[in-house]
């Protein structure tokens, strides 16, 4: 993740957040994480929100490598951290009240599990397990142990995504009835024996690049109600792997959406994701077309939702009603779920940790939690369309031989 680094890097100096990060005074109470590994994600998702968050600390971090768990102690000024080489250790370390799961796919399930059975509520990085019946098995432990367990999916926790989701709720342009999903990874990104494209820890474009999946679902569900939610997976295009033919390094889908609701048509939703995108000419490099983007079809118009995926780095909300009629927005700050709260240079991972504590403290002390979320009943039908398409492909199912 260096060039996401390094844009946060550049935002957190035009704001002066280094600033914010110095002074800021962590709360008496603040919740305790602990990190299974020393991943690349974990500067963007994880330190650089908590050194502007009163409410959490970083308490432990563990890694195979307790050298390399050292290094970004070291590197992102994490202060006086434990450091363990297991990760059981950190599940019994009594201090710690949240575990931070950000390891390959195909070990989120486990771990995840394990989280939950040793008392600790749970942030799991995306796709949450290898196919449905492991999320249904999470969903079900969270419930168990009555703790939380929430999908990172970080842009759904951002203001402009609740934005355009205001404007397809609102009917002004009638019902939706399209969305048009893609996300290209930047040539030079995968390294040599890339976990993304390793079938035993849970690779693939579709599990790796699955935000194009999580957009279709959430644009075309209704609000709160995703778990009558029904799909169809109607055709599928994958390029598979040379090396590995149960890898897809690229797939394209076509799938319907229906919702319970009977007052709203099907959606057709489609989806490109490209983990290897194909070279012009078959040796120049694909660098035009990979900002993420989302196409929704209303009755009475369009919407465009540029870097829908990462929204903090500079985003467009477009709507073109079917007179012709443009109009072009930004969302930084509030919006329909956050209200007042939060910054113009906040993170999409920095309003998720904002979700995510506010989440625990809410659930210690009995209250109702009524911010953003992304409910378990999301995370598993949205593996559970994942499945779909892999079946549909022709492929195994991660996660099974």
């Amino acid at each position: 993740m260096p060039m996401l680094e390094l844009i946060i890097d550049v935002v957190n100096w035009w704001n002066g957040v280094n600033k914010i990060k110095a002074n800021l005074k962590k709360s008496p109470d603040a919740i305790k994480l602990g990190v299974l590994s020393a991943a690349g994600i974990n500067f963007p998702a994880l330190f650089d929100p908590v050194q502007t968050h009163p409410g959490v600390v970083i308490t432990a971090i563990a890694a195979r490598s307790k050298a390399k768990a050292e290094a970004q102690v070291a590197k992102y000024k994490l202060g006086a951290v434990k450091v363990y080489d297991s990760y059981e250790e950190v599940l019994k370390d009594p201090e710690i009240d949240a575990v931070y799961v950000p390891l390959p796919n195909g070990l989120h399930h486990k771990w995840a599990l394990n989280a939950l059975r040793a008392g600790k509520h749970v942030l799991i990085e995306k796709p949450i397990a290898s196919n449905a019946a492991e999320a249904k098995e999470i969903q079900d432990c969270a419930n168990e142990t009555g703790k939380i367990a929430l999908e990172a999916y970080h842009w759904r926790f951002h203001p402009a995504a609740h934005r355009v989701k205001e404007i397809i709720e609102s009917g002004k342009y009638g019902h939706l009835t399209g969305v048009f999903s893609k996300m290209v990874l930047p040539p030079g990104t995968l390294v040599t024996n890339d976990i993304r494209l390793n079938y035993e820890l849970g690779g693939g474009a579709s599990m790796d690049l699955c935000y194009v999946l999580s957009s279709s679902l959430y644009w075309a569900s209704a609000p709160n109600n995703v778990k009558g939610t029904s799909f169809e997976v109607v055709s599928t295009k994958p390029q598979l792997s040379k090396r590995d033919k149960r890898i897809d390094e690229n797939m394209d889908t076509t799938i319907t959406i229906t919702n319970a609701d009977n007052t709203r048509p099907p959606v057709k939703c489609t989806t490109v994701s490209k983990l290897v995108p194909p070279k012009l000419l078959g040796f120049i490099p694909q660098m035009w077309g990979v900002t993420p983007l989302a196409v929704l079809e209303l009755e009475q118009a369009k919407i465009e939702f540029t870097a829908f995926v990462t929204p903090f780095i500079g985003h467009k909300i477009i709507v073109t009603d079917k007179s012709g009629k443009k109009t072009t927005e930004s969302c930084y700050t509030g919006g329909p779920l956050w209200g007042e709260r939060g910054e113009s240079w906040w993170t999409s991972y920095r309003y998720q940790l904002e979700g995510f504590v506010d989440r625990i403290k809410a659930a210690k002390n009995q209250d109702k939690y009524d911010g953003p979320w992304v409910d378990l009943d999301e995370s598993v039908k949205l593996m559970e369309i994942m499945d779909a398409v892999y079946e549909k492909s022709g492929m195994p199912k991660r996660g099974v031989e």
